[in-house]
This record gives C-alpha cells, structure tokens and sequence, in this order.
C-alpha cells in the first residue's frame, strides 16, 4: 500500500538525495514538505526549526517588533526547497511556508509555484487571523493560480498564544472563495468537534457534492494517543476518508522512525476498531491527498 505523508517540516539544511532515503527507510511513497519558516533566517536561527520560535520573556507585540519579514528570506526559503524538490518531484512536493507580512509576497508565492513548480503554501496563524483581509490577496493569486493551501489549525505549542488565531471557526471565511482547496492540519485539536462542523459548512456549500467541497482535514499527530480513536472515530463516519489525509508531522531525518509507528497506529484504528475496507483505508493514506493535489476532476 503506497503511503503519503502530507505534513513535514525543513529545517533549511537538507538535501534532497537525503530526504529521499529517510523516505525510504520510512516506507513512505510521497510527502509534501513545507519549507523553512522565512523569518528564521532573520533571526539568525538557521536550521533550527520552528519549535524554537518563541521569543519568551517578551510580550506578543514586543516580540513581533523583533523580527523583520524580509522578501530575500522568503526567496531563499524558494530556492531550497525547490532544490529538494527538485531531487526527484514525483515523491517529494514542495511547498512554501508563507509569512504575509512579508513585503513583495504575492510576487514571491507566484515565482515559487509558477517558476520553480511548488505544490501549494503552507500557513500558519500568527498575530494574524485567516479572516484578516491581510490574507484575501492571498488567496484570490491561489484561486487564480488553482494550487492549495495547507494551513495549521488547533493549538500549537511553538509559537506564542496560538489559540486566539488557529481556531477552525475562523477558515470559514474561505466560503468566499470557493475555488480556493484548502486543508486543516491536527484534525484541529483540541477542537475536533469544530473543526468537523466547519468541514460540514464547506460541504453544504458545495451542495453536499463531495466532488466540489473545498475542504480536506489533515490528520497529523496533534491528538495524543488519549484522544485518537475518538477524534478518528468522528471524522470517518462525518467526513470519509476521501476527504481525510494521513500526516506524521516531523523533519525528514526524523521519517524512519515516526512514520511507522503513526502509520500502524491509524491503521490499527482503521482497520481494527472502525473496520474500514481496505479501499477506504487506501483513500486515507494515499487517494485524499492526490484528490487534494489534483485538483478537481
């Protein structure tokens, strides 16, 4: 059974021909890899990931007046990934994690995915809103351009107070742009339960025609083990897994070990406690993600 990872993180230092072999050792088909975070060069943090990206001690705003969203970051984030892209695109997909405070961004999110053949963007809420109008430019050039946006959602433990800004009930302002595919990651925890109804608001929009709902649910790790089964036990009857994609959420020398052990525990669920057929079980781990990726038919 061929495997898609739909959520890892660079740290900014990889290598494709690396990335590819801790894919193998993982069992991993496919991933979509997001870029460095931009900013980070700027704070000279290198390649030390986003966990690291508080600035403790500080207020918010004090802290946000500390780093300079700068264009040249953002371009340099482009030319690395697509370099590990570029190592062999048919099993790593590329994407740009976008900052929109960024000067010259629109300009910079068409040169990534036009010029050098990125997948999507990947987003993550930060002293920003996804009902700002800061990001409707955003995603009217992703409408235009019919590539997705993978965006975090749900609590998130390395930036500062996460909560005020990745709750699902905020993405529901992308019912107005309905040609816009987009993904929520961590089925949203700790609100599974909103997150679910937010799906089903996409899918009334759609006209309860699946084939047209702009909503997928990234299902990485977020939920510990505690709330697993039930968070899947909700989204599979609510959802289906055609719109419901595996992800592991670590670095890409990290594969080898993480993505076995989530992949037994889904399927484990899956297939023991949900009693999925082994097409639905398929559709989970591989065919959302090229139904997200493909676009529609």
């Amino acid at each position: 059974m061929k495997i898609w990872d739909v959520h890892c993180h660079c740290r900014g230092d990889e290598k494709g021909d690396d990335v590819l072999r801790w894919m193998d050792k993982a069992g991993l088909e496919r991933i979509c890899l997001f870029s460095e975070y931009p900013p980070m060069r700027a704070l000279g943090r290198g390649a030390t990931g986003f966990q690291s990206f508080n600035i403790t001690g500080r207020p918010p705003a004090k802290a946000r007046q500390q780093i300079p969203y700068r264009r040249e970051d953002t371009r340099a984030a482009i030319e690395h990934i697509a370099s590990v892209q570029a190592a062999d695109p048919e099993r790593i997909y590329g994407l740009l994690w976008v900052e929109p405070r960024t000067p010259g961004i629109i300009e910079e999110i068409e040169y990534a995915l036009v010029d050098r053949k990125l997948r999507g963007i990947k987003m993550i809420p930060d002293h920003w809103s996804p009902e700002d109008e800061l990001l409707y430019p955003i995603y009217e050039k992703m409408e235009e351009l019919g590539k997705p946006i993978q965006f975090h959602s749900g609590i998130l433990y390395g930036f500062d107070d996460s909560s005020r800004f990745c709750r699902p009930a905020l993405y529901e302002v992308l019912v107005h742009f309905p040609k816009l595919r987009f993904s929520l990651a961590h089925i949203s925890w700790p609100w599974v339960d909103e997150c679910l109804a937010v799906f089903g608001r996409f899918r009334s929009a759609a006209g309860y025609d699946l084939r047209r709902c702009q909503m997928w649910i990234d299902t990485c790790r977020g939920t510990p083990d505690a709330w697993r089964q039930e968070a899947l036990s909700k989204a599979v009857p609510f959802v289906g897994t055609e719109r419901l994609m595996f992800g592991v959420d670590t670095y890409p020398e990290h594969l080898p070990e993480a993505a076995p052990v989530h992949f037994r525990k889904d399927l484990d669920i899956l297939q023991n406690i949900l009693g999925l057929s082994q097409a639905q079980i398929e559709m989970f781990f591989w065919g959302a993600a090229e139904q997200f990726y493909s676009g529609p038919a």
